[in-house]
């Protein structure tokens, strides 16, 4: 048995797969772009309760006009630099009345969609470089007949 000779996959599960991540990227990258649209489109500002902070993600806790608590993430990117706050702490933000259970930004925070655009940048490279590896394995296995 030689364990030094690997066996390259099927060219069809490699398209697939790469197809999967290609869709999968592309479908985050429309979800954070269209919550940061509606928060920049529709966007009210609030005043918000920091109520976790877990691993960097912060959890706030704010009161709609209506009364409702609504409880949410900040949006990765939309945290200001510098420390992040402590629980207890009061931070302005902006939330999309029409969800207000999606992340929210804080107001504090330079407006960008960097994630939006890193999440695309992926996608697009994963669209392009997916069907090459794909060409190039066939190639490969084609060879190795």
């Amino acid at each position: 048995m030689d364990l030094l000779r690997t066996r390259r996959p099927p060219a069809p599960l490699f398209a697939g797969l790469g197809l999967v991540v290609v869709i999968g990227f592309a479908i985050a990258a429309w979800t954070v772009w269209s919550n940061d649209k509606a928060l920049q489109d529709r966007g009210v500002e609030a005043t918000a309760q920091v109520v976790k902070v877990n691993k960097g993600r912060i959890h706030v806790e704010f009161e709609t006009p209506d009364g409702r608590r609504a409880q949410t993430l900040v949006g990765q990117g939309d945290e200001p630099p510098g420390a992040a706050p402590a629980v207890g702490d009061e931070i302005p933000i902006v939330y999309d009345p029409q969800d207000p259970e999606a992340e929210v930004a804080d107001r504090r925070a330079p407006q960008n969609h960097s994630t939006a655009y890193l999440l695309a940048g992926v996608a697009a490279f994963a669209a392009v470089s997916v069907p090459l590896a794909t060409v190039a394995l066939v190639r490969a296995n084609r060879r190795a007949r």
